[in-house]
């Protein structure tokens, strides 16, 4: 797969060619209002940010009346992975090695509010089942002989001794939130961008000590918390503007299209652009 593809306003368009970023939104902000559910944890999908497309290189009538206005608005393709690549040395932003990343580590660590893994974003084909596990999947990964509520009292390490002889370990896991939907979806064919977080900035966690893992335990375990963002950006690489393309809608007005037209002129003058295959009355 080389390209995906995003059905849009020309507003959202307007936003992507100046600022050059791509908008991810937060699970509890998409169209389907049951993706940031989870059995055990509330909507833990507050924590995970999602930018969404699909692989049909066909237009689509249903994701042209989703997710435009009217039909007014248009259909982008990019080639996969189009954001800038950071790199890193290892010691920069407590990194135990040389990295590269498409997460601009350096700014969230200015910013001080959350962590994110630098393997982020994943890519992931979303699946269309009824499975309730699947659709509401379990995040806590616990072996809890003792008692967590303890372990968050705790005032020092020493305090710990006879909780740990318990065998507390308590792990949290966002892997299957925001890869399923209810087969109802499956006109889609939907592939996402996915961000998992932290609510914790990199400045307040590292070096890490036992009362800011308690504090991490408690944020994520508060079913009221709100996201720390209700949309991150990610910067796109200038390169691929020069491999995007932009359809415009079946119902766009000939006025609509010359602002689309000078947008594109102006921001990604070697953007391909044409009109929708669709004749729509």
């Amino acid at each position: 797969m080389k390209y995906l593809y995003h059905y849009t306003s020309l507003e959202t368009l307007a936003l992507i060619l100046k600022n050059k970023t791509l908008c991810f939104n937060n699970l509890l902000n998409v169209d389907d209002i049951e993706e940031a559910q989870s059995q055990d944890m509330g909507k833990i999908g507050a924590f995970v940010y999602v930018s969404c497309w699909t692989e049909d290189m066909e237009e689509s009538i249903p994701l042209w009346n989703l997710y435009t206005p009217n039909m007014h608005g248009v259909r982008i393709r990019l080639p996969v992975f189009p954001f800038v690549k950071y790199h890193y040395k290892r010691g920069e932003m407590f990194f135990g090695e040389d990295t590269e990343t498409f997460i601009n580590c350096k700014a969230l660590y200015d910013e001080n509010k959350i962590c994110v893994s630098a393997s982020c974003p994943l890519l992931i084909k979303v699946e269309y089942t009824n499975d309730y596990d699947k659709l509401f999947p379990k995040v806590k990964r616990e072996s809890l002989v003792g008692d967590l509520q303890k372990f968050l009292e705790a005032k020092d390490m020493n305090n710990l001794g006879d909780i740990m002889k318990d065998n507390i370990e308590v792990s949290y896991s966002f892997e299957d939130i925001g890869n399923y939907k209810r087969e109802n979806w499956k006109f889609q064919n939907e592939w996402r961008y996915k961000i998992t977080i932290m609510p914790m900035g990199m400045q307040e966690l590292n070096p890490p000590t036992l009362e800011k893992q308690q504090e991490l335990i408690r944020r994520l375990e508060n079913k009221n918390n709100e996201p720390p963002y209700h949309r991150l950006f990610l910067s796109l690489a200038p390169n691929v503007f020069s491999d995007m393309e932009v359809i415009f809608g079946p119902k766009m007005s000939e006025a609509e299209k010359i602002m689309g037209t000078s947008l594109l002129n102006e921001y990604a003058p070697k953007c391909v652009y044409r009109d929708s295959y669709l004749k729509i009355k």
